[in-house]
């Protein structure tokens, strides 16, 4: 539960040809200098591939006191960019970070027990978070392989990783995260109104979309994941969905959400990214890899 970096601690400056590793304390091996490119490259490689499976070992242990529906699916530090009163973007903290059920774990150190899951975490439901890998043209620094996640009613979190290998393991973990908290969950309804009639917009993993009527008791309309061609928003409340029908015709319906549009939002593509990793059943299965 150490991590390797060659950048110079909490800036976005890589070291030349060197190196250091961390500790699950924040003691560091101090600087380790190579001798050329291929050195360095080879150090890291080894390093990195000796933490990776340690860390999967130490997941193995938690999840044998986890019930399966809450096992860890993903551990490993990343540095949260936070910024300095306006000042550019300039201090970076190292997190630790764990997808764990159906929700992920955001840590300043590694629990080292079960009781540090419930008392040292901050935790966000998956379903209700969004995970988003930046562009390098949006990079806010020199920092590389970055990514926000974000929830509803706060602030988004900037994230960094060391490669773009632990962006892509990162990035795995939470398609499977996100596939098992949405069919755990199975549906979600939202309090919306359409036309002026209260509705409930419900999303449902083997229905996909429909608009109950609750003074007709009645549905209005059904759709499945697959027939949704667009969406868009206005940032607060209205929401349009564009839908194909069985003609091939585009079928528009506006929608007002009576509470929080993000929490909307970010569920609806839980849903939907749900669908997508569904298509590939083997990715879903497959366990964490341990490097040899």
């Amino acid at each position: 539960m150490a991590y390797i970096t060659r950048y110079i601690f909490g800036t976005d400056k890589l070291r030349p040809q060197a190196f250091e590793v961390r500790g699950i304390n924040g003691i560091s091996t101090g600087v380790v200098h190579c001798q050329d490119a291929a050195m360095l490259s080879q150090w890291i490689k080894h390093i990195t591939n000796n933490i990776i499976g340690l860390t999967n070992l130490q997941m193995k242990l938690y999840n044998s006191s986890f019930p399966a529906s809450e096992h860890v699916l993903y551990m490993g530090w990343v540095c949260e960019g936070v910024l300095n009163h306006n000042l550019p973007w300039q201090n970076w903290k190292p997190k630790f970070i764990a997808l764990k059920g159906t929700d992920i774990y955001m840590f300043d150190t590694p629990p080292l027990n079960t009781h540090d899951w419930v008392e040292r975490a901050s935790v966000w439901a998956v379903h209700q978070t969004m995970f988003r890998v930046i562009k390098e043209s949006e990079y806010v620094d020199e920092r590389q392989h970055c990514f926000l996640l974000q929830t509803a009613m706060q602030e988004s979190r900037y994230l960094s990783v060391e490669t773009r290998q632990d962006l892509l393991r990162i990035e795995n973990a939470w398609h499977r995260a996100v596939y098992n908290a949405v069919t755990r969950l199975g549906n979600k309804t939202f309090a919306v109104t359409q036309g002026g009639r209260s509705s409930g917009l419900t999303l449902d993993w083997a229905g996909g979309f429909a608009l109950y009527d609750t003074e007709t008791r009645e549905f209005h309309w059904r759709y499945k994941f697959s027939q949704l061609k667009g969406s868009s928003d206005d940032s607060k409340t209205k929401l349009k969905l564009h839908f194909q029908n069985e003609n091939k015709e585009i079928e528009t319906k506006e929608l007002e959400c009576a509470t929080n549009l993000q929490n909307l939002l970010f569920c609806m593509h839980a849903f939907l990214t749900a669908k997508v990793a569904a298509v590939d059943p083997s990715f879903l299965r497959a366990p964490p890899k341990t490097p040899t």
